[in-house]
């Protein structure tokens, strides 16, 4: 493998499909940001500050989330539609350059407003020392699950309007009704135990414990920690086994 030939490749995906529609549809910027800060400004005239602290904890999970599983409608579009990936196939780039291209592009389109969510924390004196490692393990363990996750469906759903339509709803189902943007206390106890199948639902509480939110025990911590590697772990293997790099 020639590594300048891939990481030029690599800078190549990240331009076209990461900075250059920032570039081209900013407007899209403010769409992604809409449905985060529109909770978080209701939340800010009925709830507790804790409340507001928790929903920004929440609206970096969900951002970092989205962009993973909105990787699919990327893929899809690009192999279905554009036969890019056909032409990819034909050139000397690897499939894992491909995929970890588009990837990080979607990451970095995305980066203008999880940077606004982050900077809205600092302001609020919540990332400090002690909480930036666990606060980024959990936002970077929720884009890798996503990722993979959409890396996945993209193999299974070729048709766009399906895709949209399924990344819609698993964008509520994982990011917007488990307990991220508000507490899991606030649920009643068989709410909860389904919560803990949620793998947003562990990110959300180590991120929360680390800034003083939510109260975890060492092993709560290891235990929330364990189920999140599982499904980060589990559905990457599942994404590198069922990717179609070659249509038959």
């Amino acid at each position: 493998m020639n590594l300048a030939r891939e990481l030029r490749a690599l800078n190549a995906l990240i331009i076209m499909n990461g900075l250059k529609p920032i570039v081209r549809s900013p407007l899209w910027l403010i769409v992604e940001l809409s449905f985060p800060l529109t909770l978080i400004f209701f939340i800010s005239l009925y709830a507790s500050e804790k409340a507001v602290s928790e929903a920004l904890i929440g609206a970096a999970i969900s951002l970092m989330t989205l962009s993973g599983l909105a990787l699919q409608s990327d893929v899809v579009w690009l192999r279905v539609e554009l036969k890019f990936q056909d032409m990819a196939v034909a050139s000397p780039i690897s499939p894992v350059t491909y995929m970890l291209g588009l990837a990080i592009s979607e990451l970095v389109y995305s980066s203008p407003a999880i940077l606004l969510i982050i900077i809205l924390m600092i302001l609020r004196n919540m990332i400090t020392l002690g909480s930036i490692f666990m606060i980024s393990l959990s936002l970077i363990l929720c884009w890798l699950f996503a990722t993979s996750l959409g890396f996945y469906l993209s193999t299974k759903i070729t048709d766009l309007r399906h895709i949209w339509a399924l990344s819609s709803l698993l964008s509520v189902l994982i990011s917007m009704l488990p307990p991220v943007y508000y507490s899991i206390e606030l649920l009643p106890s068989w709410a909860q135990t389904v919560s803990y199948l949620i793998p947003t639902t562990h990110a959300a509480l180590l991120a929360k414990d680390a800034v003083n939110l939510a109260t975890l025990t060492t092993f709560d911590k290891v235990i929330s920690l364990i189920i999140l590697l599982a499904w980060t772990i589990t559905l990457t293997i599942i994404a590198a086994k069922r990717s179609t790099w070659r249509e038959k």
